[in-house]
């Protein structure tokens, strides 16, 4: 196994698990329709880089390759449609004929790759550094590389606008961040050159570089600057999480006083001490919690920001 084979594993085993956290955290936290679109942008680049990962540990094993260049090409067909349509719901441009033209001219594309018109892969190029399927040219081409171009493009545009109008400075940071993100991942498709017969190993390792530095991009912002507003969720779970061992670690304490020392003086069984102390946690720590827990909704309340 080559070095190029390996280090592209590596790549894409690590772009998929960053792809499915970020995933996971999105669609858990979904309410509005771009937040779902971006989904599932997301959602087809975990599956690019599933399908890249499989290609590098399964090299050796050539006549399974075909099999998953299809699964990897035929969902990808809608990247572009998914990328375009996010970005004139994010920046509140109505331009629904663009829209629709997209969704159609990729819809297009994918019937045609199915009917083997178009992105059709059929057989292996077999490289001095590893194995990869073969797509053949199809006078299609042109038209899916122009769909990827100007859409993708036009994406990254709308975004880049939208950061240097933007009054609030966290807002025009999350433009910046998913701008840039955007153009990434679209100059991420030099990695394809070496399924259309260009022989430049670099390629594959490079794209899926690309693919990864999409994934961190997104993922600093939401750490860094709270997209997707996922930052303060996680900062109030964990905070609640720290009250309750606070309570948990209160109550213990005083059914270890009752029980240690009240019950060796008294002689008290135990089962009444266990009893009393319950009786406690709930009269004094359970309303204390109760006031705590308002205390921080009304604080995140006020810094709440809406991706």
């Amino acid at each position: 196994m080559s070095a190029i084979v390996i280090i592209t594993a590596i790549e894409s085993g690590f772009g998929f698990l960053l792809a499915c956290v970020i995933l996971y955290l999105l669609f858990t936290h979904a309410t509005k329709t771009y937040h779902y679109l971006f989904a599932t942008f997301l959602l087809l680049c975990a599956l690019w880089d599933l399908g890249t990962f499989l290609l590098m540990v399964r090299n050796s094993h050539t006549d399974e390759l075909e099999l998953i260049g299809y699964i990897i090409a035929q969902p990808c067909a809608f990247i572009p449609a998914l990328i375009f349509h996010f970005s004139t719901q994010y920046t509140g441009r109505s331009i629904k004929w663009a829209v629709i033209l997209v969704y159609i001219l990729t819809g297009i594309l994918l019937i045609l790759g199915l009917f083997g018109l178009y992105w059709k892969i059929e057989g292996v190029y077999v490289y001095s550094w590893g194995n990869i399927f073969k797509v053949l040219p199809s006078v299609f081409d042109p038209l899916g590389i122009a769909v990827w171009i100007v859409f993708c493009f036009s994406a990254c545009w709308f975004l880049f606008l939208a950061a240097k109008r933007a009054s609030d400075r966290v807002q025009r940071r999350h433009f910046l961040y998913i701008g840039i993100g955007t153009l990434v991942i679209t100059l991420a498709i030099v990695k394809t050159g070496v399924v259309m017969g260009i022989n430049a190993p670099v390629l594959l390792p490079m794209g899926m570089f690309l693919v990864d530095c999409f994934n961190a991009i997104i993922g600093i912002a939401i750490i860094k600057d709270r997209l997707f507003d996922i930052t303060l969720i996680i900062k109030k779970g964990t905070l609640f999480s720290l009250l309750a061992a606070l309570l948990i670690f209160t109550y213990s304490l005083i059914e270890h006083i009752l029980v240690t020392f009240v019950g060796e003086k008294i002689g008290e069984n135990s089962t009444v001490l266990h009893l009393i102390a319950v009786g406690v946690g709930i009269a004094v720590l359970m309303p204390v919690k109760n006031r705590i827990e308002k205390g921080v909704e009304r604080y995140f309340a006020h810094r709440k920001l809406e991706f």
